[in-house]
């Protein structure tokens, strides 16, 4: 017995000489540095996904869930990580000392009082073991990160992290607050408005005109080449009516989203609605106000001869326009390259190429096949009308040396 109790005593301060010391380390953690590690793993993720969504690895939905739920997860973390490392620090002492002088003390007295370990009541023992705290809701987690900044008011951080977790719960004054207070504490920034005009406009059901709006153009005029705020500037000009706005806004952007099939197909619809409320020569207009092409840094070109039709060649007189271009199978009507001659040329061959792109970034090389048309237009505009007389062939591959003979066959009805 004595021997029995002996060894206990001795495994158990074997045991303490492990927990105690550790105990104590922990008491000196502080706050700062949870905070510090914990948002230095978000900016990580933050960027992985950034990168993710550069090289078309996800879509801008997949991107902007995912982005939520690293900013929502990262909102409870600092909300629970101060308080936690003030508990441990008040407590880590006084439960090392505690546990050094009572578990010796109590596994003997416990032994030689119940006299045999199968006494213990095994259910009680596992119930605790199981036992979890339970988890920390949204709703919890807001609580203790608003009764954080009351006592940090200056934490710019906490503030966003804040604004942007009201956001994702549907709390939009509340998030508009908090973005306020934010922008106070770091003042004007494009991508920081853009979110903040967005919790303005979903206060009042989406719509953009008024602060949300002078938002959106302060962001613009900050970062002309912003994304988001190019986006919204060009909704924005649409919902008043400002549809050659919206048409320049939305041509500025395109070149930017070639990497992102998914959204400039979102854009290319946009473009479309707001081309109906507007003429070919308004269009034209707009087109021609985009910085000039650079010139052609790719040898991809495509030799096109272009003929008519001698079953409707009386439909057509010589001073008749004609214009041959290439544009994307799936995507804007406005073509990629262009040429134009006069129905006195034909039969002829142009070559089309990137020195003719109409924007730069939306060249010709920039595509994988295309389709590439020709238009005799009798009222000289490039839009098409009815009675112009065309010929297009599809999936046209774009590549140096490309040659393709074209017939201008049908009527447009």
């Amino acid at each position: 017995m004595l021997a029995f109790v002996t060894a206990s005593i001795a495994l158990v301060f074997l045991a303490l000489l492990f927990i105690v010391p550790s105990l104590l380390k922990k008491s000196h953690l502080q706050s700062d540095s949870f905070d510090a590690y914990n948002t230095q793993i978000a900016r990580d993720q933050l960027r992985e996904l950034k990168l993710d969504l550069q090289n078309g690895l996800m879509s801008q939905d997949d991107f902007e869930v995912a982005r939520q739920e690293l900013e929502t997860n990262l909102a409870l973390d600092l909300s629970v990580s101060n308080q936690d490392q003030q508990v441990g620090e008040k407590s880590a002492i006084p439960a090392a000392l505690f546990l050094l002088v009572a578990i010796p003390v109590f596994s003997v007295l416990i032994y030689l009082q119940l006299g045999q370990p199968q006494a213990i009541d095994h259910q009680q023992v596992q119930q605790l073991a199981e036992d979890k705290a339970p988890a920390m809701s949204m709703e919890q987690a807001v609580v203790k990160l608003e009764q954080r900044l009351q006592s940090e008011p200056e934490n710019a951080e906490g503030w966003f992290m804040l604004a942007r977790t009201y956001m994702t719960m549907n709390r939009y004054s509340d998030a508009v607050g908090a973005f306020e207070k934010t922008i106070e504490l770091v003042g004007e920034e494009a991508n920081l408005l853009i979110r903040y005009a967005d919790a303005l406009a979903m206060t009042n059901q989406g719509e953009l005109q008024g602060k949300p709006r002078e938002a959106i153009e302060k962001a613009l005029q900050l970062d002309p080449e912003n994304q988001q705020a190019l986006w919204f500037a060009g909704i924005a000009a649409m919902e008043a009516s400002e549809h050659k706005l919206a048409l320049e806004r939305f041509l500025i952007l395109q070149p930017m989203l070639m990497s992102s099939p998914e959204n400039l197909q979102q854009l290319h619809n946009l473009i479309a609605r707001v081309e109906k409320n507007l003429t070919d020569d308004e269009i034209e207009d707009v087109a021609s106000q985009m910085p000039a092409p650079q010139a052609a840094t790719s040898t991809a070109e495509i030799q096109v001869s272009v003929s008519l039709d001698e079953a409707i060649k009386d439909q057509v007189s010589a001073s008749d326009v004609v214009f041959v271009y290439a544009k994307a199978m799936n995507g804007p009507p406005m073509p990629l390259a262009a040429a134009k001659q006069s129905v006195a040329d034909l039969p002829f061959t142009v070559k089309l190429n990137d020195a003719m792109a109409m924007m730069p970034s939306m060249k010709l090389s920039a595509f994988d096949a295309v389709i590439v048309g020709a238009k005799i237009s009798k009222s000289g505009s490039a839009g098409s009308l009815a009675g112009d007389l065309y010929g297009e062939v599809s999936g046209v591959e774009v590549k140096a040396g490309q040659k393709i003979s074209l017939v201008i066959d049908k009527i447009k009805s």
